[in-house]
């Protein structure tokens, strides 16, 4: 965990460093119908960040195997009109999500890496596969929004 967790704080580095170079349009275009801008995908890490710090945790305080529930990601963009905040805002309450969620993965006890946890159509992980399913999918946006990889 603490690869991961050191990992998690490169990438709050490099996108604090590198979003505030992109111009508000660059920010705020979608790249095509359909799809979610710049801004946008931070929304949706924002959304990341919120539903597996829930899970993590009740990983951590409930009896297995922890159901994992779903969320409509694009519902929540939609909703929490990411693409009318300001891009400091997002930035500012993502980075300060993802430091707490490093303390918390920092924290975890090795014992409850193998912590059971179902999705609804029965596919069974732990919550040591959540936590680096997590970094995984943040280092995978964070690399769409500085177009390294195709959106």
């Amino acid at each position: 965990m603490q690869q991961i967790c050191r990992r998690l704080h490169e990438l709050l580095e490099l996108l604090n460093q590198e979003l505030p170079t992109f111009s508000a349009s660059e920010l705020s275009v979608s790249p095509a119908p359909g799809k979610w801008s710049r801004k946008e995908i931070l929304g949706h890490l924002i959304d990341s960040a919120a539903n597996n710090h829930r899970r993590f945790v009740l990983a951590l305080t409930r009896p297995e195997p922890l159901l994992i529930v779903p969320y409509d990601q694009n519902d929540w963009v939609r909703c929490s009109g990411y693409h009318l905040s300001p891009t400091p805002d997002l930035l500012n309450l993502w980075t300060t999500y993802n430091r707490q969620l490093i303390r918390l993965i920092g924290q975890v006890p090795s014992t409850a890496h193998t912590y059971r946890c179902e999705f609804e159509n029965g596919y069974s992980v732990t919550l040591g596969w959540l936590i680096e399913d997590y970094a995984m999918h943040l280092e995978h946006h964070v690399q769409q929004i500085l177009d390294r990889t195709p959106r």
